[in-house]
């Protein structure tokens, strides 16, 4: 998903939950981690962040604002 700080690739799961993935030091990263802070896991094995299916769609839509 492109914003005006860069772009965000999301990968939507059968269960709802969503992925999230930015390149390292992109601007749009401080602004998402901000959104998704106590709302998604870190995974470091896929090197990105998971958000549960309860608020992927908050967090989603507050991304495709920036």
């Amino acid at each position: 998903m492109e914003t005006s700080l860069g772009k965000v690739w999301v990968t939507h799961f059968d269960n709802g939950d969503a992925a999230l993935w930015w390149p390292d030091r992109a601007r749009v990263g401080p602004p998402v981690v901000e959104l998704i802070d106590g709302r998604a896991a870190w995974k470091p094995k896929f090197k990105n962040w998971i958000v549960p299916a309860t608020y992927a769609e908050d967090i989603i839509a507050g991304i495709s604002d920036l």
